[in-house]
């Protein structure tokens, strides 16, 4: 009686289509991509509280955690700083002791001293009654949103990707993993609320 079975080349070939297939699947789901969506829908999320926060801050004291803009000017504050309003080096942000933020948001990835620069948030303030809060985003496809990506700089200025000294870069771009985003000549910051200006230009092409 013969036993019927699978030759060796047949199991190879079978395991070369699932191998194949396998490789289709991950490059259509693309799973790094879709955790770092996740991700930035988190931050855009908590970019948002804060901003109310400040709203509701500023409508009970008629100042911001920073001073009052006329005081200050155009300032841009790290989120791991305590004038940012929701944790410093070993203290409490006054966003949290007012109760405009619950105290669980203080262990958010964002104000932790030890956090990666690319997980940091920044708060921008014009000078007058304007606020912005913006992140570094990881996905691609926002990456590749270049009419929203803007430059922020440490002497509190925020520019547009087609301003002078501000550079619009590829979502694939080395600059991204340079660990350096804030001060710099490359728009890497999506920000809340988005600002003007919302048409994809290519990076290097003419507006």
């Amino acid at each position: 009686m013969m036993r019927k079975g699978f030759t060796l080349v047949e199991l190879l070939i079978v395991i070369a289509l699932i191998g194949i297939l396998s490789v289709a699947v991950l490059a259509t789901i693309n799973p790094i991509e879709q955790a770092n969506k996740a991700r930035d829908a988190k931050f855009q999320n908590d970019a948002a509280e804060v901003l109310n926060a400040y709203e509701r801050y500023y409508a009970s004291l008629n100042t911001y955690p920073w001073g009052t803009p006329e005081d200050v000017g155009a300032t841009t504050i790290v989120s791991t700083d305590i004038l940012f309003g929701v944790a410093g080096v070993g203290e409490t942000g006054v966003l949290i002791t007012t109760s405009e933020l619950k105290s669980s948001f203080a262990a958010k990835s964002p104000f932790n001293t030890t956090a990666s620069t690319v997980d940091l948030m920044y708060v921008y303030n014009n000078g007058s009654d304007s606020n912005y809060v913006c992140y570094v985003p990881k996905a691609k496809a926002n990456r590749s949103r270049y009419g929203d990506l803007r430059c922020l700089s440490a002497t509190g200025e925020m520019l547009n990707h087609d301003d002078a000294d501000c550079t619009a870069i590829g979502e694939t771009d080395v600059a991204w993993n340079s660990g350096v985003f804030f001060d710099t000549d490359f728009a890497h910051f999506l920000c809340v609320p988005e600002t003007a200006e919302v048409a994809d230009v290519v990076p290097g092409s003419s507006i």
